[in-house]
C-alpha cells in the first residue's frame, strides 16, 4: 500500500489502517510488541503519566523540569519511576509507549 506525501509516494506496512484515499483511519491494528500493549499506566500517578507524555515527546529531564517550575532531580526521579511501573528501561521504550497510547486514544 502506499501513501502520497506531498511529491512522492511512502509505502507503508501493510498493518495499518488507512483509508481509500490515504488518510489515518485508526491505528489500533498498528502491529506493536506485546510489552507494549501490556503496559499498565493506571500504575502511575498523575505526575507520571504527564512524564511519560514528555517521554512520548522526546523532551531531556532538563526541558520538563523548567517546563514545571522543578529541580531536574525531580524529574529524574519520576522518570525513575515510570520506569520501574511499567517494567521498561529506556526513555525509547516509555516513548513507544507513549505515543502507541495517544494515538489508540484518537482512534474513533
Amino acid at each position: 500500500m502506499t501513501a502520497a506525501t506531498g511529491d512522492r509516494e511512502v509505502d507503508l506496512p501493510s498493518d495499518r489502517r488507512v483509508d481509500h484515499d490515504g488518510s489515518r483511519v485508526c491505528c489500533g491494528g498498528i502491529s506493536v510488541p506485546s510489552w507494549v500493549r501490556a503496559a499498565d499506566l493506571s500504575l502511575l500517578t498523575a505526575r507520571e503519566r504527564e512524564v511519560l507524555v514528555a517521554l512520548g515527546d522526546c523532551l531531556p529531564n532538563s526541558v520538563i523540569a523548567g517546563r514545571w517550575h522543578v529541580a531536574e532531580r525531580t524529574v529524574k526521579k519520576h522518570v525513575a519511576s515510570v520506569f520501574t511501573k511499567l517494567e521498561i528501561s529506556s526513555r525509547a521504550q516509555a516513548a513507544v509507549i507513549a505515543n502507541y497510547r495517544k494515538c489508540i486514544e484518537q482512534c474513533p
